[in-house]
């Protein structure tokens, strides 16, 4: 997967966020603040989360 933005859909309160495909930081929901992703060398590991789009 190249560099681009996806958008993915917190599995616990539905909401939906932007994040980057290769962020390397822990992402939380801004909304129930449910995990969403992890770091996993160098891409995100979607732990609370299922991708809705991919954003070019």
């Amino acid at each position: 997967m190249a560099n681009s933005f996806l958008k993915v859909s917190c599995k616990d309160c539905g909401n939906e966020t932007t994040i980057f495909s290769r962020a390397n930081i822990v992402i939380s929901c801004s909304v129930c603040g449910a995990t969403l992703t992890k770091p996993q060398g160098g891409k995100p590991d979607l732990v609370g989360c299922t991708v809705v789009e991919v954003l070019e």
